[in-house]
């Protein structure tokens, strides 16, 4: 479809699209902005951000060679994290620049990105001619599973990746300057990984196209460049022989009865049962029906590359399934559209437009034990840190078994290396020296509980002396 009655059906359209996206946008929004103060803690929240938090402090001051160009986590490590482009640093280090140092500001990116993915994709939507009534609906179907609703805010998550496709779609239609979708492609492609790979696969498959191939060609040359530049920079910056060793325990795939019953639990976890059975048709709408064929083409097999070809960490990272959501979304929207349009008027139809609402409405009403799971309980281990700083002449971070595998944020709220501590290292701890320990989760080598100094949920810091008493 092209020319007059397109637009005029995009510009009917849009008022259902930015009401349905605003109401949905409202409801996350108020449902996250607890989430924007809260502390770092032991969780994928705390890790990523902790992460972040140091980059933005080395960076205000040592400048770039002394955050080693964006790329410093010292004092929790001497070497350069380098794993991923360098787009969210950079834009940590201006949010951290001009609006201070803090939690909020480290969760601010990722609470407009969430924000941002919803309007993307109802965008996206609509240049793939998709209803704007039932775009809304799913949209808000999607926006009510745990997955969406927890990681939908944690970086730029998808939400830059919707947006290029909705100007590749849009400029494929319409034509015009190829100014903002060349820059488009380029922060995608050095948003991440994933990233890079959607831009090269659309430029790709479009270069077939005669009409198109020029466009493509100029995208695809963009996203080249921008991952030339992030290799560049994580070469010149970061150690290689390091990067070539976490690159191949990437690519090791894990025991294959382990790796399904991880997924198993994520699926089972973060979807809803009646979601689940939504998710398998509507891949299969979303890549037969030719309007979201090759959006959704483009980010399976992005999702695809990234996850299969690196399954160790698709292992462990739950939310490597969340960009799946981009495709679900576009086949129930197909689905939706093809009913939509044999049921017009039909009180069948309105009927189950009002289902589907009040399925959302519950999904958004059961996700207070994931706010207390994935955000209240991991962050109280940051406020504990927060109120109460190491000992006095304390120059190594403690951590006991079983907290946090990567405890990036007690470096950045202590300012000191970490360290975890085994049975045979705790009697290096000082006698007034503070370790932090998960209560409900002691290592075998403690055979009671020790006494706490301070303590905040299911976290304590306990001094050397009480540490050994309870060996």
């Amino acid at each position: 479809m092209n020319g007059g009655p397109v637009l005029d059906l995009l510009r009917r359209d849009t008022p259902v699209r930015v009401a349905g996206g605003t109401v949905i946008a409202a409801v996350l929004g108020a449902g996250w902005w607890e989430l924007l103060f809260l502390p770092l803690g032991a969780s994928h929240n705390g890790r990523i951000n902790g992460r972040f938090g140091l980059v933005v402090r080395n960076f205000v001051e040592g400048g770039l060679p002394g955050s080693d160009y964006l790329a410093s986590m010292a004092p929790f490590s001497s070497d350069p994290y380098v794993h991923h482009p360098p787009l969210m640093n950079i834009l940590h280090a201006a949010v951290g620049s001009v609006l201070g140092q803090g939690e909020w500001q480290l969760h601010a990116i990722g609470y407009a990105a969430g924000l941002g993915t919803v309007a993307g994709l109802l965008w996206l939507a609509g240049e793939l001619d998709l209803g704007a009534g039932v775009s809304v609906v799913v949209m808000a179907l999607v926006a009510a599973t745990p997955m969406f609703w927890i990681y939908a805010r944690l970086g730029l998550g998808v939400s830059i990746m919707v947006v290029f496709l909705a100007l590749w779609y849009r400029h494929r239609r319409m034509g015009g300057s190829h100014g903002v979708l060349l820059i488009a492609a380029g922060l995608t492609a050095l948003s991440s990984w994933m990233g890079a790979a959607l831009i090269v696969l659309a430029s790709g498959s479009a270069m077939r196209e005669g009409p198109y191939r020029r466009r493509a060609m100029a995208v695809g040359a963009v996203g080249l460049a921008m991952v030339a530049l992030a290799l560049f920079w994580a070469l010149a910056v970061g150690d290689a022989g390091e990067l070539a060793g976490h690159t191949r325990s990437r690519l090791r795939w894990p025991g294959w009865a382990g790796l399904v019953d991880n997924y198993e639990w994520f699926y089972g976890t973060l979807f809803p049962w009646w979601f689940r059975w939504m998710i398998v048709p509507a891949l299969v709408v979303a890549l037969v029906d030719r309007r979201t064929r090759g959006a959704s083409g483009a980010i399976l097999v992005a999702l695809g590359m990234w996850t299969l070809a690196a399954p160790a960490a698709a292992y462990v990272h739950d939310y490597w399934t969340y960009p799946l959501l981009v495709p679900v979304f576009l086949g129930l929207a197909v689905i939706l559209d093809r009913a939509a349009g044999r049921f017009d008027g039909k009180p069948v139809l309105i009927g189950a437009a009002l289902a589907l609402v009040l399925l959302a409405v519950a999904g958004f009403a059961r996700l207070a034990p994931y706010r207390d799971a994935y955000f209240r309980s991991p962050s109280d281990a940051g406020v504990l840190l927060r109120e109460t700083g190491p000992a006095s002449g304390q120059t190594m971070a403690w951590v006991v078994g079983g907290v946090d595998p990567v405890p990036r944020w007690v470096s950045y709220y202590w300012d000191l290396p970490v360290t975890e501590l085994t049975a045979g290292t705790a009697d290096g701890v000082g006698d007034t020296e503070l370790a932090l320990v998960r209560l409900d989760r002691l290592p075998s080598w403690m055979a009671t509980n020790p006494d706490t100094m301070a303590h905040r949920g299911r976290y304590g810091l306990v001094t050397g002396a009480a540490l050994r008493r309870s060996k």
